[in-house]
Order: C-alpha cells, then sequence, then structure tokens
C-alpha cells in the first residue's frame, strides 16, 4: 500500500508489540501519523527485510486464525526494498517477527522487575511502575498477562542482576573513597580483588 511516496507492510501484532514500535520507531509525517520507520535498528530491518514477499503464496496453515494478533501496525519499506524483496509477510513471517519484537519487550519487563526486586520493591509494584514508565496501559498489556510472563521466565535472572547490582556499587563506593583520600590507590585495588 501507498501513501506519499511511501511504501508500508501492514503486519499483525499484539497490542503491546504495536506499543513498543510506535514509542521507538514512529517516523510520523503530515499523512502517515502512525507508519514505524525500523531504519533505526538494524538488526530489527534487517530480520523484518529478509520476512518480505512479493505474494502471500506460501501460505502456513498452522496460523491461518490470527487471534492473537488484535492491532496492525504498518510498518514502512524503503523503495529498493519494496521492489527487491516484497510488500507483505505470510503469516508464518508475521508471527516470527512479532516474537522477536515480544521477546525485546518481555526482556525490559524482566529486567525491570529484576532491578527492582534487588532493590527489595515487591513485584507487584515493580510491574505496575514498569505499566506507567513504558505506556502499556491496562488495555495494552494487563497486570496479569505481565505477571504470569514474569513467574513462567522472569526469576532466573534474579542472581545474576543482584549480584551485577552488589558489584558495581562497590565499584563506586571504591572509587569514591580513594577519591577523597580515605583509602589509598594501592588499598583500593587490594579491595577491589580480595588481597588483604
Amino acid at each position: 500500500m501507498r501513501k506519499k511516496e511511501r511504501f508500508v507492510c501492514w503486519v499483525p501484532c499484539k497490542p503491546y508489540v504495536l506499543q513498543y514500535l510506535r514509542t521507538n520507531f514512529n517516523a510520523p509525517d503530515s499523512e502517515w501519523t502512525e507508519i514505524i520507520n525500523l531504519s533505526q535498528d538494524s538488526f530489527l530491518l534487517d530480520a523484518f527485510r529478509t520476512r518480505l514477499t512479493r505474494m502471500s503464496a506460501h501460505y502456513d496453515n498452522r496460523y491461518n486464525e490470527m487471534t492473537k494478533y488484535s492491532s496492525v501496525v504498518p510498518i514502512e519499506i524503503s523503495k529498493d526494498d519494496f521492489y527487491r524483496y516484497g510488500w507483505s509477510l505470510t503469516p508464518t513471517e508475521a508471527v516470527g517477527f512479532c516474537r522477536l519484537i515480544e521477546h525485546r519487550v518481555k526482556n525490559m519487563l524482566f529486567t525491570y522487575i529484576d532491578v527492582n526486586r534487588t532493590l527489595g520493591v515487591s513485584i507487584a509494584y515493580s510491574i505496575n511502575r514498569f505499566a506507567d514508565d513504558f505506556g502499556f496501559t491496562e488495555s495494552i498489556w494487563s497486570y496479569d498477562t505481565m505477571r504470569r510472563e514474569y513467574n513462567r521466565h522472569g526469576i532466573k535472572g534474579l542472581q545474576n542482576v543482584s549480584s551485577l547490582i552488589f558489584e558495581q556499587t562497590k565499584k563506586i563506593i571504591l572509587v569514591n573513597l580513594s577519591r577523597n583520600g580515605t583509602i589509598s590507590p594501592q588499598g583500593k585495588n587490594n579491595y577491589e580483588t580480595g588481597n588483604f
């Protein structure tokens, strides 16, 4: 579909994927207020470009009813990509591309909650803050869904985040103590390496 010399591919997606794409890659003009341009992210652009096809001739029956995808996002295609690769995605390729974005958004959620849990903040409060901070309203991505995702997949990384935060905090403390003369540069090195 063309509008003002901009080519797009309409991709079905989940509402939180649409919200993520709008927040990170929206490239509006006077006629296209909702268009997404992936050129800022070469990985996503390549992942999208390689999935393009000229026709939806390759149809996979596993995805003939895409009921999970209640939103549609227009992703911009350059004129060269339009003629070289195509202008549409098969349902299978649309699902594959959306899974890449879903993985990114869930990674944001898990990291946000893990860091907050390390600091002693409850999961419930962390999820609500995440939703507010990143624009995921209840209709876009519900609290219950985020909680289920975190309970299934997110808790595994807590120990790594916790140790990383404590290591970085220790480095900041040692640098500050060394700068103000409380410990010597040699003492700083010994404290960092554990040689005392």
